[in-house]
């Protein structure tokens, strides 16, 4: 299997550095030359790039920003701005308080104590991959994934039982995928999403708020009934039964070291402030606005970032050391938070040129989608498709502007249809390379590729049904 993975990634790779320029070049050929061609054409190249991953594709993201200066689409100034937008420093802010969580065992104390609760195979499964679910929503999946998955296959291999260690490990990575469309912090898409949203005319105009809470209202159902979706799945493709005995497993408790306490701390205050805005909107104090304007979602993020710099931690007889060092600050996914600028600035670039437009058009005239159903319908199954070859970060950068052009074409509600495409672009539950959670998993050997396989795709359609049908229901 290794081999065949081996010659296969060999082959994407090939596939990728040829193909990116070999499409460039075709569609720029097509194209009238003028700055919507051009953008047309570095767009083939990227979301070739992205999805084969030749280059690692925040090296694909840093080229196209460059290129679109080189290319004349954008100034040097408008280029490199999309690297300083505020929401890239939430990312810097959120990625150190998760590291901080992570390092001294937070998320493994949170795992264990629910696996400690666990009566039966069946609630085993549902706690261990319920605790995944509840991290995922603050920290990054592959995070939350490699905090739990070490507990879930301790379970799992007690019972000597492949076929449900293959199902833990399977509900470790999928309860993660989930988890994380609950809040914008929980996985890339999420915030590529709501910024999008967040810059329509109609929330710049007032007409329309969404934040932190608001995402939180609108993913955290679908996400529910997913993950209770996800156990019946697991359930009867691998014949979890809900009676059989509890297997062992030692989730002996232990004390609360220093570094714990604060990064609980530093989390449950990030927490409030992200959320207080919306309670106080929702309780019609006048201040909301006030506490929105001076304590955005980036500068809580970095504040809370920096009390954990401050905070120090060491005891008796140790070298001085605080509960983050810039050490483990410097380990965190940067290449998410530049994949993250590339993305940006090609989707206000789409935008400035009228590329969006014609995108619209053209799809509209080749589906013939005109009502909200139909646009919300097209655009998830894109992404989810796409999310199965390529990153969920990646899949969302291409298809968030895809959404919003295919909307004002139909002239349909945009926000639907951006909300389908970022939580489509979340899935990818069928292959390892598909999300990181999922090669964490496959990579356990528990699993197999015809396993995941089978069960991805039947996960994949029953979550396109809640997808659709719970977008749809709010905004409707």
């Amino acid at each position: 299997m290794a081999a065949v993975e081996s010659r296969f990634d060999v082959w994407r790779t090939r596939a990728g550095l040829w193909g990116a320029p070999l499409c460039a070049a075709l569609v720029w050929w097509l194209s009238d030359g003028g700055p919507p061609g051009k953008l047309a054409a570095l767009f083939a190249a990227t979301a070739i790039l992205w999805i084969t991953e030749a280059m690692p594709p925040a090296v694909t993201a840093l080229a196209a920003v460059s290129l679109s200066v080189v290319l004349g689409i954008a100034t040097t100034k408008e280029a490199f701005a999309a690297l300083g937008n505020p929401i890239l420093f939430l990312f810097v802010g959120s990625f150190m308080v998760a590291e901080a969580m992570s390092v001294p065992g937070l998320g493994a104390r949170f795992a264990r104590a629910t696996a400690r609760h666990a009566r039966g195979r069946l609630g085993s499964l549902c706690a261990s991959s319920g605790a995944t679910f509840l991290l995922s929503m603050w920290m990054s999946n592959s995070a939350a994934t490699a905090v739990v998955l070490p507990i879930a296959l301790q379970i799992a291999r007690a019972t000597k039982d492949r076929r449900y260690a293959a199902a833990m490990v399977l509900a470790i990575a999928w309860g993660a995928s989930m988890g994380g469309l609950c809040t914008p912090l929980g996985t890339p898409p999420n915030l590529i999403g709501m910024r999008a949203i967040q810059e329509l005319p109609e929330v710049v105009g007032g007409a329309l708020a969404f934040g932190f809470v608001d995402w939180m209202k609108v993913a955290t159902p679908p996400a529910l009934l997913m993950l209770v979706a996800m156990w019946l799945v697991l359930a009867l493709v691998f014949r979890v039964r809900p009676g059989d005995a509890p297997p062992p497993v030692d989730v002996a408790p232990r004390p609360w070291s220093k570094g714990e306490v604060a990064a609980l701390v530093a989390f449950a205050l990030a927490a409030t402030l992200w959320v207080l805005p919306g309670v106080l909107d929702a309780l019609g104090v006048g201040a909301a606005k006030v506490v929105k304007q001076r304590l955005p979602e980036e500068v809580v993020a970095l504040l809370a970032a920096v009390l954990l710099f401050l905070w120090p931690i060491h005891g008796t007889g140790e070298p001085p050391r605080r509960a983050l060092s810039w050490r483990e600050a410097a380990g965190i996914d940067w290449g998410t938070v530049l994949l993250f600028g590339g993305g940006v600035l090609l989707g206000d670039l789409a935008n400035k040129t009228g590329l969006a437009k014609i995108w619209g058009e053209a799809m509209v005239s080749a589906t013939g989608a005109s009502s909200t159903w139909a646009v919300v319908a097209l655009v998830t199954a894109a992404a989810l498709v796409l999310s199965e070859l390529a990153s969920n970060t990646a899949s969302a950068t291409l298809m968030v502007p895809v959404a919003i052009s295919l909307a004002q074409a139909t002239g349909t509600p945009v926000v639907p249809a951006l909300l389908g495409a970022t939580l489509g672009a979340s899935f990818g539950f069928m292959m390892p390379i598909s999300t990181a959670p999922n090669a964490m998993a496959y990579a356990t050997g528990e699993v197999t590729v015809r396993q995941m396989m089978v069960a991805g795709v039947l996960f994949d359609v029953v979550g396109f049904v809640v997808v659709l049908v719970s977008v749809l229901v709010l905004f409707g």
